[in-house]
């Protein structure tokens, strides 16, 4: 039988109670709860855009969400950067689809990177990542 140090124990346990159990595109005051690219148009290859619902987690409203969405199509690897302007208060869920990757080969819903860059808050100041 393999003994484990109760100092490995106890450090195991520390560290399971500070990881956070928050969604693969949870990052900063906005957090992702579905992202993904849409399925073309009927007789086409290409992909038919992003769609980003999400939740303002912050505590005062957001007016401009800049997301950096990474896709693969079948020849290369693409980040891409898109805006939301509005007015995007704290808690409720936004679903917005964005013409982002209309351009590329559709390959599957899945992207390798969703998470939001930059928030600029109603009062001016803004929150980076």
């Amino acid at each position: 039988m393999l003994r484990v140090p109760k100092f490995m124990l106890a450090a195991l346990a520390a560290a399971a109670a500070l990881a956070p159990a928050t969604p693969a595109f949870a990052r900063g005051p906005i957090q992702i709860q579905q992202c993904f690219i849409t399925v073309p148009k009927p007789m086409s290859r290409l992909a038919s855009g992003t769609q980003i619902n999400y939740v303002n987690r912050g505590r005062q409203a957001a007016q401009h969400i800049t997301f950096a969405v990474g896709y693969r199509n079948a020849a290369s690897h693409f980040i891409r950067h898109v805006t939301d302007d509005g007015d995007f208060a704290p808690g409720t869920l936004i679903q917005h689809h964005f013409s982002l990757y209309n351009d590329v080969t559709y390959a599957g819903k899945h992207v390798a990177l969703c998470q939001a860059t930059m928030v600029r808050w109603a009062n001016g100041t803004v929150w980076r990542m």
